[in-house]
Formats: structure tokens, sequence, C-alpha cells
């Protein structure tokens, strides 16, 4: 990748290196953290991955199809992953009132949804598109944003502590189907769209082989597919619990009764 030079993203690095240290220094418990750490460090590694050289560099200068693949990772994968990693020492050091006071407020089902769909939407607008793209400062305030909310979204999925609690397994289920249905929208301005949408993905070298249109077609079908097999994967995975969980009380239940 000649044509893209490699360069340090040290914010990228001074994230992760945060939060491994907000992962390990915040308790000497091990048993803590061990049953976490997989859960912590998958999440971190997928960010980290997804957040540097190059795929940031590929997706923020010559492919809108990549930079959307950036978006899912960052809305869809880390975000859980981080969630179910952070052991309960962590979740202490965090835990003062005023901040789970406004977590209470942001993660109900409603208000969450709410907020990450209006992010998510609304980041695909032409003006805050070609912003990112071409303002460093703007690009980290989105991609931030969008963690943020993307990390409150999953909070009733995954819940955080016995103030906070997870919603029900088919509330889990209904709540993550509605999350699949408005990025359609923007999904489908893309994917269907006949002249290019963000100024600036126009004009610049086609280093990888492919339109301009088709790039932005193909960002279509990532965000459409790419999020709801993400999503869908999460139900079904909920949904298969769910049904064990059922059938071992109906068992319990049925072997008392025969008793």
């Amino acid at each position: 990748m000649s044509y893209i030079s490699w360069h340090p993203h040290f914010d990228v690095w001074a994230l992760i290196f945060s939060l491994i240290i907000f992962f390990e220094y915040t308790t000497d418990n091990n048993y803590l953290k061990k049953e976490k750490r997989k859960f912590w460090y998958s999440g971190l590694l997928i960010l980290w991955i997804f957040t540097d050289w190059p795929i940031h560099d590929i997706g923020e200068k010559y492919l809108f199809s990549v930079h959307s693949v950036e978006h899912l990772v960052l809305a869809l994968v880390t975000p859980p992953l981080l969630l179910m990693g952070m052991h309960s020492a962590q979740k202490k050091v965090i835990s003062i009132k005023p901040f789970i006071n406004l977590l209470k407020i942001t993660s109900h089902p409603l208000i969450a949804f709410i907020l990450f769909n209006t992010v998510m939407v609304g980041m695909h607008w032409s003006l805050v598109v070609n912003l990112m793209v071409t303002n460093t400062i703007f690009h980290f305030f989105i991609h931030s944003l969008m963690l943020l909310v993307s990390l409150n979204m999953w909070v009733p999925v995954i819940g955080f502590t016995d103030d906070i609690k997870k919603l029900s397994s088919p509330a889990k289920i209904g709540y993550l189907f509605l999350q699949s249905l408005l990025p359609t929208i923007p999904a489908s301005f893309l994917a269907f769209g006949t002249e290019p949408l963000y100024s600036a993905y126009v004009g610049i070298d086609q280093v990888f082989n492919i339109s301009t249109i088709d790039d932005q077609t193909l960002a279509g079908v990532i965000l459409k597919l790419g999020g709801g097999l993400i999503l869908w994967s999460f139900i079904l995975v909920i949904w298969m619990k769910w049904y064990k969980t059922e059938k071992t009380f109906d068992d319990v239940v049925r072997n008392s009764s025969n008793d």
C-alpha cells in the first residue's frame, strides 16, 4: 500500500492504552478480570484495527464503503464486547451518582433508540460526511459521539449495574429488531443513488479501481446487510439462550410435578 503511507494515529493509541490501563489497574483482583479479559481485549483489538492505519486511512481518503464498515464496527461490534468485558471494579470507579442518574435516563430503551438512530442517520448527511473526511478534529468528535451513543444503546441489552438492569429476553429481541429498521433509510439513499452524495469522495484518485457511484452503492449494501446481519446474530443468540432457559425451567417443573 505504497499510496497510503503509514503514519501514527496518536489519538487512537492514546485511547487504546487508556482503556488497557482502565481494565488492568482498577483492581488487583485477577479473579474479577479473568472471565472478562477475553471480551474486553477482543473489543479493544477490533477497535484498534478499524480506527488505525490502514483501514481508517482508506475509508477517510478513498472509499466510503470502507468508512461504512468502520462505522458498523464502532456501533455494533466493539460496544457490546466492551460492556460484556467490564469487570465490577471498573463499574465501581465510574458509578458516581451523577453519571448513574444520567445513564438511567439515556439508557431507557426509547431514549437510547432515539439517541443512537439520530446520530447514525445524521452521520450520513452529506454536510457531516464531507466535514468528517476533511477535518480531523470534527472526525474525532463524531466518532467519539458515535461510540458513546452506541455504548449507551447496548446497555439495555447487556446491562450495567443493579440500578440499571437489562431488558428481558423478549424485550431485547424486539429492541434489537427495531434498531435494525431505521438505518435502512440512509442505506437506501446510498444503495440506489444515481449521483454522488458526498463531494469529498468525488475527483479523488481511484487507486482501488472502483467508481464513486459503485463505492457509494457498496456502502449502502454494507450498512443494510452488514448491520442487519450483526443485529440478527445477537437476536439469534438471545433467542437460543432464552429457549434454553425456558426449556430448563419447564423440565424442572415437569420433574417436580412427577415427583
